[in-house]
């Protein structure tokens, strides 16, 4: 997770959102759901936040709007297949530390230092993680903290595929499972050090960025989504961003220009970070030519 800080959204906006909705106008969008058109042809790209705590809920409305009007809901990957318990030793296998090449071999002495300080710390074990690639330890102490946390209910991707499978909807997906793990692992390939460090420095702020990244998902500011939550990431973890969002970036464009040869609408919900800046998916459809403007759920519509 790599995010800053965002206070643009306050009880005032909320408020005058609040009083427009029950005028019966079109509100103002205060949420990551964007309608993307083209030849007269339109879907949805919702950006998402794959855990969320209960007070969380009820999710933005044009999530809602957005997968009422959708005949089809398009994820990152197959979330009954992640559920196999094969593919879940599948993936297991990925974040495992091959040929004993465990954290204690491969970390700097003093990298080992600071990441039992932060497990003793949490009062956990280093066998938690040890036999672990540093990709795996990230993922895995990133998981742990959440929890800690009490972000433990269904993110935006989880509910709706859950929702999605109740109302018979067809599904899709950007990615398999494979291919997805696949892209974790060239975690690995980066500096390994740098990796569990700056995991380490944003466990610290854990509070606070999941804080700070739930209001700019609220808001939906692209701005802030560039200025505040890509920027440190690109600047401070490059490998992770190439691989994490880019390279999957440029392999889910083509999939979503497909979805316009269909009569249907569509709804894509992938996590939020993947749809802005100059690599995200909504300025790489604008430079394509498609117009993309954030939607507005009407008010009493459907209610």
């Amino acid at each position: 997770m790599f995010f800053k800080s965002n206070d643009r959204t306050s009880v005032v906006q909320w408020a005058a959102v609040g009083v427009l909705m029950l005028a019966g106008a079109v509100a103002q969008a205060k949420s990551s759901v964007w309608k993307v058109e083209k030849d007269g042809q339109h879907i949805y790209l919702g950006g998402t936040v794959h855990v969320l705590s209960k007070d969380d809920y009820p999710l933005p409305r044009e999530y809602e709007r957005a997968y009422q009007q959708s005949k089809s809901v398009f994820f990152e990957v197959d979330f009954a297949r992640m559920q196999d318990p094969a593919v879940m030793q599948s993936i297991l296998s990925v974040l495992k530390a091959k040929d004993g090449e465990t954290l204690d071999k491969v970390l700097k002495p003093e990298t080992m230092k600071a990441l039992k300080a932060f497990m003793e710390k949490r009062g956990l074990p280093m066998a938690v993680i040890n036999d672990t690639t540093p990709a795996g330890a990230s993922l895995v102490l990133m998981s742990m903290e959440l929890m800690l946390m009490g972000m433990t209910d269904a993110g935006v991707d989880a509910f709706f595929d859950a929702k999605a499978r109740r109302d018979n909807k067809t599904l899709g997906k950007m990615e398999t499972v494979e291919e997805q793990m696949a892209f974790f692992a060239k975690m690995d390939e980066g500096d390994a050090d740098e990796l569990i460090l700056y995991t380490l420095r944003d466990l610290d702020n854990m509070p606070k960025i999941m804080a700070d990244l739930k209001n700019t998902w609220r808001s939906g500011d692209r701005a802030e989504y560039r200025r505040l939550l890509l920027g440190p990431w690109i600047r401070d973890y490059p490998q992770a961003y190439q691989s994490l969002l880019v390279e999957r970036n440029k392999n889910w464009l083509p999939k979503i220009e497909a979805l316009f040869e269909t009569p249907e609408v569509e709804l894509v919900l992938v996590g939020a970070l993947h749809m802005v800046g100059k690599d995200g998916l909504l300025q790489q459809l604008e430079r394509k030519g498609y117009n993309v403007e954030p939607f507005a759920a009407v008010a009493n519509e459907g209610e």
